[in-house]
């Protein structure tokens, strides 16, 4: 890196184990724990203070967020959590990495050809990239859920390499197997977590935000949030192709836009209370109340990011 910083301070909620650690002149900590969504924002910041609190940040430090995919809710809580704090230290510039290679970095270096991370999402789905020994990803962006009867066609390329599996939490029974049909896995990793600076230093694909000048939440986590009418969904979608035209938006284009999503989200919101307040509740009520919340978290993204590009408008 061009900049030298004597301090460093490193965050990622990706999943249920959130990671955040950091160092100073003097030495360096770091911790794993596992919150529960519900109460990741009554914990974390007691947790984070008792690990970080005695770090000597009194120059400012390099900042690296992992930012996803994952749980959204929790990457949500956890990275509002965490740029706040570095806010309130006077950091006004992060860097956001993607999660598999933040993982990755919390493991010994790969010593086989490639190393498999997983990030768990619902029951039986995840998240995976292929990752070379030095943390990039050669393979990403790939969303896995049952039957898995097309795995192999997400790693084409990759067959009969010698692979390590890592994940940040113990997982992965169903999916496991399929794998080591593809490669030949030497080496399944679900702890032995560490933070070790040079590691960090050393992560490829970084990338600068200024946290001033832009809702880091709507354009730099990997949302989790976009679907179609099967329910299926990754990665941005929508909102990516609402980037790409987002100089040829006039002002009323952005507030009939804006109209017509708080409109769905308002539905959606209906349906959630409907299906919600169900007295007799099915399977297919709970798999159509999951997707709609996804549809509603979906549009309130869309809905944040017209806001503010409405401000630049102005």
């Amino acid at each position: 890196m061009a900049e030298n910083f004597k301090n460093i301070l490193v965050f990622d909620a990706s999943s249920s184990n959130i990671f955040f650690g950091g160092a100073d002149g003097k030495g360096s900590v770091f911790k794993a724990g596992n919150f529960e969504k519900s109460k990741l924002s009554r914990y974390l910041p007691e947790e984070f203070e008792k690990t970080v609190g005695n770090l000597d940040l009194t120059e400012l430090p390099r900042v690296v967020i992992g930012n996803g995919p994952g749980a959204f809710t929790g990457i949500k809580t956890g990275t509002a959590f965490f740029l706040a704090y570095v806010y309130s230290l006077g950091v006004k510039t992060v860097e956001t990495v993607s999660s598999f290679s933040f993982i990755s970095a919390l493991f010994e270096p790969c010593s086989e050809d490639v190393r498999i991370v997983l990030i768990p999402f619902n029951k039986g789905e995840y998240f995976a990239a292929v990752l070379d020994k030095n943390n990039k990803i050669l393979r990403g962006d790939i969303f896995i859920k049952p039957p898995y009867d097309n795995i192999s066609s997400f790693f084409k390329g990759f067959a009969g390499k010698n692979a390590e599996i890592a994940a940040p939490i113990e997982c992965g029974s169903e999916i496991i197997p399929e794998l080591e049909k593809i490669f030949s896995v030497r080496k399944v990793r679900f702890d032995g977590f560490y933070f070790e600076r040079g590691r960090f230093d050393a992560l490829p694909d970084t990338k600068k935000v200024d946290i001033t000048a832009e809702p880091y939440i709507v354009n730099h986590v990997i949302l989790p949030a976009n679907l179609d009418s099967n329910g299926n969904f990754y990665v941005e979608g929508e909102l990516q192709e609402a980037k790409m035209g987002q100089d040829n938006f006039s002002r009323e284009e952005i507030l009939a836009k804006l109209a017509q999503l708080k409109e769905e989200h308002a539905k959606l919101n209906e349906k959630s209370g409907e299906l919600s307040s169900k007295k007799v509740f099915t399977p297919q009520d709970e798999a159509e109340l999951n997707i709609v919340r996804k549809q509603k978290l979906r549009a309130k993204d869309m809905i944040a990011y017209f806001e503010n590009l409405l401000k630049t408008k102005e």
